[in-house]
């Protein structure tokens, strides 16, 4: 088939630039530049051989652009961070949590006990999904035990850390089960997204972190403040910016392009810390820190911890344009009105360390017809509901109301204080006003100088109140538009702004007051970085490296609560299926990248997905069957779809070991009450299983070949019923198979399509 232009505009960026490598042209630049590259027209672009480095200082500089266009692009695939992340420094890292038009993600921590969760801003992040009476938006559904292994949209990708170092070559990116790894229904999708794009839930108060002048009061247990919510907004344009969410949704949004609209008509919140009992003190050496709460960690262990509650209970209006033709947006419109959303944000951070341990994250949407869809999510050190890639670093709206003391610190208030020069938000404090609700308040006015120049434009305007630990007014305009950067963006950040950023414009306006006698201050102070008794060492309860096993052809199992590993049935597939595809990888040095068993019709199957040397790839799908085994389903996938990279498979721990941890009711008791059948075995239904992921060559710069990233394994368990009510629920969670430490589960519960 002939390329002509109209085409050609009508493909994402990601096909462009597969058609582009296809043809051995280059991948990098927009998506007008990929389009004229295929069209044969002149591109303005620099060659390998044309490349001059003229010094090492400028070969440095080229090196750190490089480095961090890079991990822009493949999703924070580069150098490793040295310290856990946090929200906001994370988007940038999770600020960082990518898409936009880029490549697929992974996101890798070369801590012990940190691993990043990234959901790809193109074709990863869970956003709106509108329906409306004139366009019926449908969902294609694939069946992920029989269907193909790996999809043409690679769906989002959880990068275990302490990753093995020995791979020096990477090899396609292999998905791992997050929130987007069932395929939800364009009304499941609509909810969720809803929460995706109004809700940052904790998001927004990492850029507050940084600075520090004037006196705030430090946070108390059993301060609260209620709020209103103030009309509110989210205005999306251009078709390229759309995309993040239409593309995200992988279906129900295709219909939805030019413009993408949220508003929040009404609303309450509160925010509160909550002063817990003294019995929650386990040990008496630590009695004196009464206020704090328990809390478990990713591994089970228990923490003290100040546990932090917000609440939201707004009314939501979606809007939008649709196409006219195939690849033309048109001018017809379309609208979802008067959805209620019921949300409740519970974060624990330790007192020792001050780190974030846990979020656990309640939903209900209530539509128009009066019917709930539900989610409850939990993470561990990291954010309870991810968001729409590098955007979401300034797109998500301030719904958490500013910890003052976090950002001004001990320094006093005082009319016409402003920032210190250089600093990396500017801000400036007014006049003391007497405002008719609180009383005497300051103003104050920030912005955020180096985001002005590159990306758009940000500014908040506070009003604070002394002896008050939150803003008793807070204003928030943020456009993003990368179009508006100016002389002062330098060259790194105008590199990464154009490669993080796609064409178009988010304009985001957003306004809490707190209600007039909605302000209680608590009588004890919290105490961080506390040296308090109780605290689980580095080490203790978890897995260490000398319980991790190297793999043979698979990960190791050895389960004691299966009656039929992954070893069982690999002999009896060798045995008696020696023609089939995972006997024959397994002759010719290939090896299970990822498997699965469950209880089928009351028989153990299990789903082996292999891969060989010479890049032949496909499945195997075989049962226990009267002490034997019979062949269910063997296929193959086209050549090449999955790259054979031995080096990349680091040492796991067992299968059975995970399990058991797992199925530990006093590690996880909510997980384990979807997932236990009550006795310490996997309840009927469930699915277990693991996935070897491996990370992409970097093609970012052709020019640079640059290999990134190490191999990582997790092991996931999945589960869907319908309940007595006809709804329909799933239940998935993600473990590290390196260290045990479990990255979060979510249970999603909604009516029928």
């Amino acid at each position: 088939m002939g390329l002509d232009r109209d085409s050609l505009s009508s493909m994402k960026v990601s096909e462009l630039r597969t058609l582009c490598k296809e043809k051995g042209l280059l991948i990098s630049g927009k998506k007008e530049e990929l389009i004229s590259r295929l069209l044969g027209q002149k591109v303005s672009e620099k060659s390998p051989e044309t490349k001059v480095i003229t010094s090492s200082s400028e070969q440095d500089k080229d090196d750190a652009i490089d480095r961090l266009l890079s991990r822009i692009e493949s999703g924070g695939e580069g150098e490793p961070l040295d310290e856990p992340v946090e929200l906001g420094q994370v988007e940038v890292l999770e600020a960082e949590v990518i898409e936009a038009d880029i490549v697929k993600t992974e996101i890798e921590s070369d801590t012990e006990d940190e691993l990043e969760l990234v959901l790809d801003s193109e074709e990863e992040e869970i956003n709106p999904v509108i329906k409306q009476p004139e366009i019926i938006l449908e969902e294609q559904e694939e069946d992920a035990w029989t269907g193909g292994v790996i999809s043409d949209e690679i769906e989002p990708v959880l990068v275990a850390d302490e990753l093995d170092s020995d791979a020096e070559e990477a090899s396609i990116t292999i998905t791992i089960p997050s929130l987007s790894s069932i395929e939800f229904s364009p009304k499941v999708i609509a909810a969720i997204t809803i929460s995706a794009l109004i809700l940052g839930a904790i998001g927004f108060a990492f850029f507050m972190q940084q600075d520090s002048s004037f006196q705030a009061r430090t946070l108390h247990y059993g301060d609260s403040m209620e709020f209103n919510i103030l009309s509110s907004s989210i205005e999306v344009e251009g078709d390229d910016m759309v995309a993040i969410f239409r593309d995200a949704a992988s279906g129900p949004l295709d219909d939805a392009c030019g413009e993408l609209s949220a508003n929040i008509v009404s609303g309450t919140g509160s925010i509160s810390i909550r002063n817990g009992d003294s019995s929650e003190i386990i040990h008496p050496s630590d009695k004196q820190y009464s206020g704090a709460v328990n809390a478990l960690d990713a591994f089970g262990r228990t923490h003290l911890s100040a546990e932090k509650v917000i609440d939201h209970e707004m009314n939501i209006d979606l809007s939008g344009k649709t196409w006219r033709d195939e690849g033309e947006c048109g001018t017809l419109g379309w609208i979802l009105n008067d959805n209620n959303l019921d949300m409740t944000t519970r974060t624990w951070t330790d007192i020792g360390d001050k780190q974030l341990i846990r979020t656990s994250t309640d939903l209900t949407i209530l539509n128009s017809e009066n019917q709930a869809t539900n989610l409850e999510a939990t993470t561990f050190g990291l954010d309870s509901i991810s968001g729409l890639g590098v955007v979401s670093s300034y797109v998500f709206l301030p719904l958490t109301p500013l910890d003052l003391y976090e950002f001004f610190g001990d320094e006093s208030l005082t009319s016409g204080t402003t920032s210190e020069a250089g600093s990396e938000w500017s801000w400036t404090v007014g006049n003391e006003i007497n405002d008719n609700d609180h009383g005497l308040v300051y103003p104050i006015s920030m912005s955020h100088p180096e985001f002005d120049a590159c990306n758009g434009r940000i500014t908040i305007d506070l009003l604070v109140k002394n002896g008050v630990s939150w803003p008793v007014q807070q204003d928030a305009n943020i456009v993003i538009d990368k179009n508006q950067k100016s002389s002062d963006c330098g060259l790194i950040e105008t590199s990464l702004s154009d490669a993080a950023i796609p064409d178009g414009r988010i304009t985001i306006s957003f306004s809490m007051r707190a209600i007039k006698g909605g302000i209680n201050s608590g009588s004890t102070a919290i105490e961080w970085l506390v040296d308090y008794t109780s605290k689980p060492g580095p080490g203790e309860d978890r897995p260490g490296t000398s319980a991790q096993r190297s793999w043979g052809v698979a990960m190791p199992d050895e389960s004691t609560i299966r009656s039929w590993d992954i070893e069982s049935a690999l002999e009896c597939t060798l045995g008696n299926y020696s023609t089939s595809g995972v006997a024959t990888a397994v002759e010719q040095g290939g090896y299970i990248w990822r498997a699965s068993t469950i209880y089928v019709d009351s028989k153990i199957q299990w789903n082996m997905s292999w891969v060989t040397e010479d890049e032949r790839a496909g499945w195997t799908v075989v049962e226990e069957d009267n002490g034997g085994c019979s062949l269910v389903d063997d296929d193959n996938m086209d050549d090449g779809t999955v790259q054979w990279n031995r080096n990349a498979i680091p040492d796991t721990l067992t299968m059975n070991s995970l399990e058991s941890r797992l199925l530990s009711s006093s590690r996880y008791p909510g997980l384990n009450m979807h997932i236990n059948d009550g006795s310490g075995g996997w309840d009927y239904g469930v699915e277990y299983g693991y996935r070897l992921s491996v990370t992409q060559d970097n093609e970012i710069f052709d020019v640079i070949p640059i290999s990134l990233g190490e191999g990582a394994v997790s092991v996931h368990v999945e589960k869907s019923w319908t309940d007595g009510n006809n709804r329909n629920h799933d239940v998935v969670c993600i473990m590290d198979a390196e260290n045990a430490r479990l990255l979060g589960w979510y249970h999603f519960w909604a009516p029928p399509d």
